[in-house]
């Protein structure tokens, strides 16, 4: 019988495979749509890959039939023993995905320019396609058209394929690459990713499948072997927008999205633009920009676990994909109809597993995973508030 554990390869950090462990005991492998994935592997100590195993080489997990799941750095190798332990104790390694580095970088307001000529508070973006702006801040920030002494040498940029609409937006100086990337991208309904193509780390932007009418599972299909759906609230279905104030006068908008999951629910957010200057010609733009990512973000969530069964005509990693859409048949024979956020993949001796989180958001899709995003939210909003007052 073919086997169906998932293969693991070690990459120096010049992304060169050099050796393949085989006999790793536990595998963890969770990728996650237009967020930082996660590697987890339990390994003997005395195994002859172990010495592979240190923190400034890589992993990437394939599936059997040569599929990459997940590539990405080693972060972590623990070491522990214990009194009924035989040989030299276990190692767990930890590994995050390629999009982790994304994380790394500011987006500057002057990218081009040296640390002591950053005299813009905001990076303006006005393009006509959302990809030309995600692709203009990586490269600059980041990628090949960044500064020698912040460039990654191993970023590289695919194609540019205009996708998404235009695009209006001031950038607050130094936010978080990474979370600049996801605020613009579920706005637009797109993806992105960094993925090993050779020796370079490649930055994606794509535009994920509707596969809910082929891709489609229940307990009828016998392609499942556990469901479960749970909802929670919105925290924005009224968005008030607020730009100026200081060197402008002050414009205020409110913009208005009901929750079909929560009907007759208005929840107000305040959305702090104070930095835009109103008399900008693209301040319509700016506004409703600002708008649709606090609704976006803000949105009441239905979230749908399920453990899919791989069977010849529906396997994940060749039919579908974190960031496709797909359908799932809830109680009473409703189906439910959204994104693959993320995906658990679990591996040993006694076989494979695979765990699909539909809907919600790769941060967590519970209430408490809600209230940390939130806390989240008011860091963020603090650090604005912090640079704004250093410009």
């Amino acid at each position: 019988m073919e086997s169906t554990a998932l293969r693991v390869y070690v990459r120096n950090s010049t992304l060169q495979r050099i050796g393949q462990v085989a006999d790793y005991t536990n595998l963890t492998v969770v990728p996650r749509h237009n967020a930082i994935g996660a590697i987890t592997m339990g390994i003997a100590a005395d195994s002859p890959s172990a010495p592979l195993l240190v923190e400034g080489n890589g992993l990437i997990i394939k599936t059997p039939t040569g599929h990459t799941s997940l590539s990405g750095p080693i972060r972590t190798v623990d070491w522990s023993r214990s009194e009924a332990d035989a040989g030299g104790g276990k190692l767990t390694v930890g590994a995050v995905s390629d999009d982790e580095l994304l994380a790394r970088y500011a987006c500057w307001p002057s990218p081009t320019a040296a640390i002591g000529s950053q005299t813009a508070s905001v990076y303006k973006i006005d393009v006509a396609a959302v990809e030309t702006g995600m692709r203009n801040l990586v490269n600059l920030n980041a990628g090949p058209g960044a500064l020698a002494s912040r460039r990654s040498p191993l970023l590289a940029l695919a194609p540019n394929t205009v996708l998404g609409p235009a695009l209006v937006r001031e950038v607050n100086q130094f936010d978080n690459l990474l979370t600049v990337l996801q605020d613009i991208a579920g706005a637009a309904g797109l993806g992105f990713r960094v993925v090993q193509v050779g020796s370079a780390l490649q930055f994606e932007v794509f535009e994920p499948a509707d596969l809910s009418g082929t891709a489609r599972f229940s307990f009828g299909l016998g392609n499942l072997t556990d469901a479960s759906y749970s909802t929670t609230p919105p925290t924005c279905t009224r968005a008030i927008v607020v730009a100026g104030g200081g060197t402008s006068p002050r414009v205020c908008k409110t913009y208005d999205r009901a929750d079909p999951l929560f009907p007759g629910l208005v929840i107000e957010q305040f959305v702090d633009r104070t930095s835009v200057d109103t008399a900008s010609v693209d301040l319509a733009a700016q506004l409703d920009q600002a708008g649709e990512e606090a609704l976006v973000n803000g949105a009441g969530q239905g979230s749908l676990s399920i453990s899919p069964i791989d069977l010849p005509m529906l396997r994940y990693g060749r039919d579908y994909n974190v960031g496709d859409t797909v359908s799932a048949q809830l109680r009473d024979g409703a189906w439910y109809t959204d994104t693959v956020r993320e995906v658990t993949l679990t591996s040993s001796a006694g076989g494979s597993s695979v765990k699909a989180t539909v809907g919600g958001d790769s941060s967590g899709d519970s209430a408490v995973g809600r209230i940390y995003k939130y806390i989240a939210q008011v860091k963020k909003d603090v650090g604005r508030l912090k640079t704004r007052k250093a410009a």
